[in-house]
């Protein structure tokens, strides 16, 4: 483990425990002086229906839009809480090999701050969940932010 981390991964997707990692991972960033990048992934519905996704291309590009705009928030919160460098992902694919995977910074990432759950329940109810898949495969240190109401 090194002493400061310098780029910080932070995945979400909308839920409560990814906003709830979000806020960690910005408080860190400040901490350590570190670049924070921001991460959402839409998952490509090809993955579960095959062909149709073909007619589901503008969808998929209005929730990329929508998607865009909520990173912008999230990069002006991130800057009025004091962290200097803020990047932000949108991204297609599968959320758990891009976040454990991730390869968009310049500088390879060393610490990944995720939820320990997220929105895909179905996901987790049938291959497991994102943050598992993430602890056992990336290179990084991984904080699992553990937000219970």
């Amino acid at each position: 483990m090194s002493e400061s981390y310098k780029n910080i991964l932070v995945a979400v997707d909308g839920s409560e425990q990814a906003e709830k990692a979000f806020e960690e991972a910005t408080k860190i960033a400040k901490r350590n002086n570190a670049a924070l990048h921001v991460l959402y992934v839409i998952e490509e519905m090809g993955n579960y229906f095959g062909e149709l996704t073909m007619s589901m291309g503008t969808v998929m590009e209005e929730l990329r839009v929508k998607e865009e705009e909520e990173m912008k928030k999230r990069k002006d919160q991130a800057l009025d809480a004091g962290v200097i460098n803020v990047f932000t992902y949108v991204m297609y694919g599968y959320p758990k090999t891009l976040i454990a995977d991730f390869s968009e910074s310049e500088e390879p990432i060393d610490l990944i701050v995720i939820g320990r759950t997220g929105l895909n329940g179905f996901q987790r109810m049938m291959v497991g969940s994102t943050t598992s898949y993430v602890v056992n495969h990336t290179k990084a240190n991984v904080l699992v932010v553990n937000h219970t109401m």
